[in-house]
């Protein structure tokens, strides 16, 4: 997979990978798209029962209380307050993944060396989540895989393939273009929101997605980010049945291409077939977490 490396293309210090295909022109003609003032979220709902990889805890939430008042505190003046905080991970729910998350052979994006590049007291000295803090604002376009296979969802352990992606894309008469944000429906999440608890075991451990071969076609095209309604972007388990993940390393490590989990594509995808118009202003920014390696987020498309 070297062959689809971008590392060194826009200088040896650059850290924000295949965001760089946004550019001020692809913002101007992506504000264009906007025609009904339709704003939709594609987050999930952010709690405890949030769907997230079982390797990090569910979210908790706690409120330090109901009615806080200042007179009870020896403070001046009648005003209340209520106050919580949360414990999560930052990669839970909707979320994107940093370009210095996934790795290998001891290298990040770019060649930077991870033991330096990843401090664990400090976090991401390079290619943190926070480096993108200004991105993304662009095209998205979106593939509606399950619909156009005739499925409420694709079945676990399927893999999706150029061809797929092609073959939708014409269905729906859009086209990918440099610095889109590309949104895929597997149907995967909302699977989840109607399975039984039995059903939903196998959740993580298998679930359609992303197949290697895409891994090329995504190179070619110049995406600037995708996101996928599942919880890896890549399908689970992997096409060989052994890898973990393989094709994390190779579009986050070896591209540059910022992921997108556990994506909300339920009603972006009935507004977009209503309309029968399939490209939109996207707009998502992580958080500025300092040295992140991920960031939780409440994506809008725009139209």
């Amino acid at each position: 997979m070297t062959a689809l490396s971008n590392w060194g293309r826009w200088g040896a210090d650059d850290e924000i990978g295949t965001a760089n295909f946004v550019t001020p022109e692809t913002i101007v003609q992506a504000a264009r798209l906007v025609k009904k003032g339709q704003v939709l979220s594609l987050a999930i709902p952010l709690n405890p029962r949030t769907p997230t990889d079982p390797s990090r805890p569910p979210m908790q939430h706690f409120v330090r209380s109901a009615r806080l008042r200042v007179a009870d505190h020896g403070w001046g003046g009648d005003s209340e307050f209520a106050d919580d905080w949360i414990s999560m991970s930052p990669q839970t729910g909707t979320q994107w993944d940093g370009l210095c998350h996934a790795f290998r052979e001891g290298r990040i994006y770019n060649g930077y060396d991870a033991g330096q590049a990843i401090n664990p007291h400090v976090g991401a000295r390079k290619c943190s989540i926070d480096r993108l803090a200004t991105y993304f604002v662009t095209r998205g376009v979106l593939l509606d895989i399950a619909k156009h296979k005739g499925l409420g969802n694709l079945p676990g352990g399927f893999a999706i393939t150029p061809r797929d992606l092609e073959e939708a894309a014409a269905a729906q008469g859009v086209e990918v273009r440099r610095g889109d944000a590309l949104l895929i429906r597997t149907g995967w999440l909302a699977f989840w929101n109607r399975a039984t608890a039995k059903e939903r075991e196998s959740f993580y451990d298998l679930a359609p997605g992303l197949g290697m071969s895409a891994a090329e076609w995504l190179h070619a095209r110049e995406v600037a980010c995708i996101g996928v309604d599942n919880v890896a972007v890549e399908v689970k388990p992997a096409e060989d049945g052994k890898s973990m993940l393989p094709l994390h390393p190779v579009l986050i490590r070896d591209l540059g291409l910022t992921l997108g989990e556990l994506f909300w594509l339920e009603d972006l995808a009935k507004a977009c077939a209503e309309d029968r118009s399939y490209e939109f202003l996207f707009v998502s920014q992580p958080l500025r977490i300092s040295g992140g390696l991920g960031s939780p987020i409440n994506p809008l498309a725009i139209r």
